[in-house]
């Protein structure tokens, strides 16, 4: 997997090209076939799928990079958590109009001085970010190695998708079951996953969804049975791929920290410089858990 982690930035065309070449040159090397979908005009986005007709599974990671986010809006988060998405924004509005306003009453710091450095630091966000190894290269290698795995296994229920464009608004995800609905490709018991920021250093599993899920209750078993915990969130605003299929009950697995305020949690280094490390071992304990929690529910389908 190195020549894939070795491409740290997938930001521009040119750099998600030489991406999808490594991560299709690795599927080559398992004998699996795929293709490349191109969907949109504005927001471009060249999806990597594997072929099958009919998947009891979909499993989906984004492999495009973000930029850097201003560390106020970090730290927000690091407190909060990412599971009080409404409150979080409604705070930060909150503490962006009054402020400064109060800063500059009591004669602290100049009204525009303050907005000044918050639009400054806010410029951030237009800069690429080079190190993304949780965000999302640790998906990416996750379903490299499940794919792996189900081959040994002699697992073939199972379609993998290489989206792009999630850090814009999940536009390939988006596109791609626009697609798949079209094409009569996805049946409506169809499990749908997404593996997102699950090589980092946070040592929480988190399950996000933002619809009920029928299935939740095993894959949440799975993993508190291998990692001795394993909390649930349900969220109303997107935060991954796995809201666009949230009418299949999707579900997206990530590794996460404690946030400040009790109960919540966050991914602690991501669109940032700091996000350097990939927990190889840990993404093979997630393939093997997948891989055996699909072989069981296949046995368990065949014998109802």
């Amino acid at each position: 997997m190195k020549d894939i982690i070795d491409i740290k930035r997938r930001f521009v065309r040119s750099e998600k090209k030489l991406f999808l070449r490594a991560v299709g040159k690795k599927l080559n090397e398992y004998g699996l076939d795929f293709e490349l979908k191109q969907f949109g005009r504005i927001f471009k986005s060249i999806n990597l799928e594997t072929k099958h007709s009919n998947p009891e599974y979909i499993f989906i990671a984004h492999y495009d990079t973000g930029t850097i986010l201003p560390f106020w809006l970090n730290w927000s988060m690091k407190i909060f958590g990412i599971n009080r998405q409404l409150i979080t924004m409604f705070l930060l509005g909150l503490f962006i109009s009054l402020v400064p306003a109060l800063l500059a009453n009591y004669g602290a710091f100049d009204e525009r001085i303050v907005f000044i450095i918050l639009g400054v630091t806010f410029l951030s966000v237009f800069i690429p970010n080079r190190k993304n190894f949780d965000d999302n290269t640790s998906g990416v290698i996750t379903l490299l190695t499940m794919v792996h795995s189900f081959q040994k296994n002699n697992i073939t229920n199972a379609k993998f998708i290489f989206v792009d464009n999630e850090e814009l608004g999940q536009f390939g995800s988006r596109a791609h079951l626009r697609y798949l609905k079209k094409e009569n490709l996805i049946s409506d018991n169809c499990k749908v996953f997404s593996i997102d920021c699950v090589g980092g250093v946070g040592n929480i599993p988190l399950i996000m969804r933002n619809s009920k899920s029928d299935y939740l209750s095993v894959f949440k078993k799975e993993l508190e049975n291998e990692f001795g915990i394993c909390k649930e969130v349900k969220l109303e605003l997107p935060a991954s791929d796995n809201y666009s299929f949230k009418k299949y009950g999707s579900m997206n697995l990530s590794f996460v920290s404690e946030s400040v305020v009790s109960n919540g949690y966050y991914i602690k280094n991501i669109h940032s410089h700091k996000d350097s490390e990939i927990n190889l071992d840990r993404i093979n304990i997630i393939s093997d858990l997948i891989t055996r929690m699909v072989i069981k529910e296949s046995a368990r389908v065949k014998i109802d």
